[in-house]
């Protein structure tokens, strides 16, 4: 079969890595993968990188920019492609490709199976609402979310979660989206670096500077426990809008000695690895690439009992659930944690033996392989 995703790239983070994974081991199942990179004019070298990384897994990139109305360029430049090519389906990520080969398949080409996979909604309205499907309003994004989705054969959502907030918002019915968690293999395992450890109490948030990564709640929580806990702090990994919000937070509740900020890294795994406990205060996740990653350097986790955070975590088992926003009862999680070395052990192995066993790249790409058999079985 031969198979064309397709997303707006600007980046690395959460659905580029999935994708830097998913799409070779696609191709060594024996189809022929191809990847068409949307980008905005404005930022005309954001997927260099990307692009670079999947060409050396063998990969196939094609690359259309765009800006202003770019439909009827794009919409020829697609035609050309299609007729070149003959993709027997095509793979959108995110809106952006969701609505533009959705637009393709209404107006121009018929000949191709459309499916799509939600690897997230509209981040001010996860930053605002989490995924309470109850909060529609008026949304220009719904609107377009909801057009695309009437062109789909078939939709995949990564999460739970995902796949409630979209059909409660009437986006997708019940029995077109299907849930396929994310599932990566990590490189070798990674040593505590030295260089990384500041504190004798260490926790590491890793996540974009952005509301609905809930940053204040773990700043809130680290000023409760710094004047019981001897020596202790946060590593802060990530960049985004808030960096300077979130640093005059930091002096406000006086933690200048507790925080330290270290910027966007490629090496969060190695601050995870160097930290005794990762932090995720998320209002709500997507997914939640960041558990995984944690799993992999057998970290326990503290986070919120939110979707979907909550499908990855057993509360007791690979780390603790806090009460939604409860800052006390996320705080008292956190040090227990510190005064229970064995416990907290434990968790990481038994996060990293779920990370094996389930969140691997081998049941993610049986699971899609079969996703897409279904959808030529009932042509």
């Amino acid at each position: 079969m031969k198979i064309l995703h397709v997303q707006n790239i600007t980046g690395i983070a959460g659905s580029e890595k999935y994708l830097l994974a998913a799409l070779p081991a696609l191709q060594k199942e024996g189809h022929e993968i191809h990847f068409l990179v949307l980008h905005p004019n404005k930022n005309a070298n954001g997927f260099k990188e990307f692009k670079s990384l999947l060409e050396a897994d063998g990969i196939i990139v094609h690359v259309l920019s765009f800006g202003g109305f770019p439909f009827l360029r794009l919409m020829k430049n697609m035609k050309n492609l299609q007729e070149e090519e003959g993709f027997d389906l095509i793979h959108t990520h995110l809106i952006h490709a969701d609505f533009l080969l959705a637009l393709f398949k209404r107006f121009v080409r018929k000949d191709f199976k459309l499916v799509s996979t939600k690897h997230g909604f509209q981040e001010w309205y996860n930053n605002k609402y989490g995924f309470d499907a109850n909060s529609k309003g008026k949304n220009f994004y719904l609107r377009v979310a909801k057009q695309a989705e009437k062109q789909m054969d078939g939709t995949i959502a990564i999460s739970k979660g995902l796949r409630d907030l979209y059909i409660g918002l009437k986006i997708s019915k019940p029995n077109k989206i299907d849930l396929i968690h994310y599932g990566l293999d990590f490189p070798q395992d990674i040593s505590p670096d030295s260089s990384k450890r500041f504190w004798k109490h260490q926790m590491v948030l890793v996540g974009r500077l952005t509301a609905f990564k809930g940053h204040r709640y773990a700043l809130d929580a680290l000023k409760m426990m710094s004047s019981d806990l001897e020596d202790v702090g946060l590593v802060i990994v990530g960049s985004g809008k808030l960096d300077e919000e979130l640093k005059a937070y930091v002096e406000q509740l006086e933690l200048q000695d507790h925080v330290k900020f270290i910027g966007y890294s490629p090496d969060a795994r190695s601050y995870m690895a160097s930290s005794d406990i990762v932090l995720v205060p998320s209002v709500s996740e997507g997914f939640g690439v960041v558990v995984l990653e944690a799993f992999s350097v057998k970290k326990a986790i503290v986070a919120f009992d939110v979707p979907s955070l909550n499908e990855h975590i057993e509360s007791g088992a690979n780390g603790y659930l806090s009460a939604a926003f409860d800052i006390e009862a996320y705080a008292a999680n956190v040090q227990s944690l510190f005064k229970d070395y064995a416990l907290w052990v434990k968790m990481g192995e038994e996060g990293h033996r779920r990370l094996v066993e389930y969140y691997c790249l081998e049941r993610m790409t049986s699971d899609t392989l079969n996703f897409y058999a279904k959808l030529f079985k009932t042509a």
